[in-house]
């Protein structure tokens, strides 16, 4: 009953959290699939962390907080990149071109200090092993997300069997390339 109640709390500040920040840029139309991921990771991350009642009414303002900035901070290194693909393509000049490098970086390096930024918030609102619960399972819902990616369990992302294999395939060559810079050697 505690853990309903601490999941229903969760949805409702989630949710609070995403009317107030508007729908933003979209590429197409995602048929609601993005809304009910989110739902899904609100309920696997608080039974995952195990969050009191309490605890949730402090933790959730501050994960809005940084999925909120997560989601800027992502979009500038889009956008830059965007700039910088376009320069490539129409053969900017060398100086025009430093200057989209360096946006580029810059807002990529400004991407990863979120969470760096956020993480004394998170000590002082969670016990220590609460917070590394959330990070654990912040990765543990992103590779089972793209499990289900790769499954084809994403309505609007399916793959045909080509399109399957060439993504193995890719895999294939990338942990390949992995192995020959290590000196790992295959696993049989």
């Amino acid at each position: 009953m505690k853990q309903l109640i601490s999941v229903l709390c969760a949805l409702v500040i989630v949710s609070a959290g995403a009317f107030a920040q508007g729908p933003g840029p979209r590429r197409g139309n995602d048929n609601g699939w993005r809304e009910r991921v989110r739902s899904e990771k609100v309920a696997f991350l608080t039974s995952e962390i195990d969050l009191t009642e309490s605890e949730a009414q402090v933790f959730w303002p501050i994960y809005n907080q940084i999925q909120k900035e997560q989601r800027e901070t992502f979009e500038a290194v889009q956008k830059a990149y965007d700039a910088m693909a376009k320069g490539v393509q129409e053969g900017k000049s060398s100086k025009e071109m430093d200057k989209l490098v360096k946006a580029y970086i810059d807002a990529k390096e400004k991407g990863e200090g979120v969470e760096t930024k956020y993480l004394n918030k998170l000590l002082k609102a969670l016990p220590a092993d609460k917070v590394a619960r959330y990070y654990v399972a912040e990765e543990k819902f992103r590779h089972q997300q793209i499990g289900r990616l790769g499954n084809g369990n994403f309505p609007n992302f399916r793959m045909s069997d080509e399109q399957r294999q060439q993504w193995k395939e890719r895999g294939d060559q990338i942990r390949e390339q992995f192995r020959n810079i290590t000196g790992q050697k295959k696993e049989e």
